[in-house]
């Protein structure tokens, strides 16, 4: 099979490999080169008629289309996000045509981490080094270097970890409240033993109540802070830093594992660097793991609201009750008025350069393929960026697009695995969290391995179905849960980021 078409209700189809003009596909005659991932037009579209694809609308002809042509960014006209010509929020209305099937499997699946006095279930039992403030970026990367690269008493689940960052003075109050929430539910994350919180001591966002926030939370946790003007300068903060970290890691070696399921599993959803095949091989397979761990008992979040714009129809048909089917309109709907404001197309920034050199044509395009990523289980609540997760089942997180941003926001709201599709490759990974990373094809998977760990281009090739490799993704959880390194911790990826709300002042 050289394309293929994801709806009989869809008039365009997406080559599966690279064809040339004069191939036939599909039974349609291709006028021109289609490239790998591509899509081409199976039926004649005239100008301002809908483009679509997943059953659901990707756009507008821009002119004439026949059947066999290319069909792209130059004939395409996004709908959706489209500040540069509309003042408001397009009101498009569509059925959800799809009856989906929600996975499920008897299949036992046993996890072995650390069991927190709350109930909660860490996969690994880090000590976390953070900064309440960007001016102590230097130190905590020294205080955890200093121990990493020379000290021994320590192993691949219980290690000293940190992470840096811009933020934490001249903000705004929302932003400051945000930046503390967002470092106080990484602290507070599952996977995390002991934090040490070290602060420069003028700062907005203060050490000593990111302290008292985490424990608040985490009460179980060894939580640590001080301030480097206190301690006498950036030595003695990195002498003192280093003591109380090794106390920190001494005690945490000491914690023993115990068993789990996948009841216990707060997984995050992500997909980056997309192309075209993530909608048909990554996201879905994922969306089968999505399913199992929630029939399971466990907790899936969907995240990336930006990549929703346009699937808004389909996540709020799912809702449980109609005050989440509200939540879920008015948190997507409110984005995208946001992007309208700024008056610009979101192409270019939404799909990306990258995702537009995939075959991704449209912020609907992405957005209708980013949601199998979440399954087909009932939406049981909205969440705002980096709240703590409290449901069982699909939750929604509202955060933006921006990879690190959204990652880092899961993490801080009790994400304690995470599996993440892509089909450009990227290397992101998280110093809390373990991350899984999915290709959508093997060739990505083959060119990028030292930062990959599990590849669905099997599915595009015909040789293994999402069913089958959706169950690799749950094995690969498990094997994680017994101390596997996903490529992402083996590269030491610490990625973290804040979604910014303002401007500094």
């Amino acid at each position: 099979m050289n394309a293929i078409h994801l709806s009989e209700l869809d008039n365009v189809a997406t080559a599966l490999k690279s064809l040339k003009k004069g191939d036939t596909a599909l039974g349609v005659t291709v006028l021109e080169d289609i490239g790998i991932g591509h899509k081409f037009a199976t039926e004649d579209i005239k100008k301002g008629e809908p483009v679509i694809k997943y059953a659901s609308h990707i756009g507008i002809a821009s002119c004439d289309i026949k059947a066999g042509e290319w069909v792209h960014v130059h004939n395409i006209e996004g709908e959706r996000g489209r500040g540069d010509i509309d003042n408001g929020v397009r009101d498009i209305s569509q059925d959800v045509h799809s009856k989906a099937t929600v996975a499920q499997s008897n299949k036992a699946y046993k996890l072995m981490g650390y069991r927190r006095s709350d109930g909660s279930f860490g996969f690994r039992n880090h000590i976390l080094v953070i900064p309440s403030v960007h001016c102590a970026n230097k130190v905590v990367e020294c205080i955890a270097n200093t121990i990493t690269y020379g000290d021994g008493a320590k192993n691949d689940e219980r290690d000293v970890v940190y992470v840096t960052h811009q933020h934490g003075c001249s903000e705004l109050s929302y932003d400051a409240r945000q930046t503390q929430d967002v470092i106080v539910g990484t602290g507070a994350n599952p996977n995390v033993y002991g934090v040490l919180v070290v602060g420069l001591g003028c700062e907005v966002v203060q050490a000593k109540g990111i302290a008292e926030g985490i424990r608040k939370m985490a009460p179980y946790k060894d939580v640590a802070y001080f301030n480097i003007q206190d301690a006498g300068g950036t030595g003695k903060s990195i002498e003192k830093g280093v003591k109380i970290v090794r106390k920190m890691l001494a005690e945490s070696l000491k914690v023993q594992k115990s068993e789990g399921s996948l009841a216990d599993v707060v997984l995050g959803t992500e997909c980056g660097g997309s192309d075209s095949f993530s909608g048909i091989s990554a996201n879905p397979s994922l969306g089968t793991a999505s399913d199992i761990v929630i029939q399971h008992g466990g907790s899936v979040i969907l995240a990336e609201t930006t990549e929703l714009i346009g699937a808004e129809h389909i996540l709020s048909s799912r809702a449980i009750n109609d005050t989440v089917k509200a939540s879920v309109l008015s948190t997507i709907k409110g984005f995208e008025d946001t992007v309208i404001k700024s008056h610009a197309d979101i192409r270019g920034a939404n799909p990306s350069p990258g995702n537009i050199k995939g075959g991704l044509s449209s912020i609907e395009e992405k957005s209708l393929g980013c949601i199998y990523k979440a399954g087909n289980q009932p939406v049981v609540a909205v969440k705002q960026y980096a709240k703590k997760i409290t449901d069982k089942g699909l939750t929604f997180m509202n955060t933006p697009g921006n990879d690190i941003e959204q990652l880092s926001g899961m993490v801080a709201g009790g994400c304690n695995i995470c599996v993440f599709t892509t089909g450009r490759g990227t290397p992101t990974g998280s110093a809390v969290t373990p991350i899984i990373k999915l290709a959508s094809n093997s060739a990505v998977f083959d060119s990028m391995n030292d930062s990959i760990d599990l590849n669905a281009g099997t599915v595009i090739e015909g040789t293994k179905g999402r069913h089958e490799v959706g169950e690799e993704i749950l094995d690969f959880i498990v094997a994680v849960s017994n101390g596997k390194l996903t490529k992402a911790e083996i590269n030491r990826q610490n990625d973290f980021s804040i979604w910014r709300l303002a401007t500094t002042v």
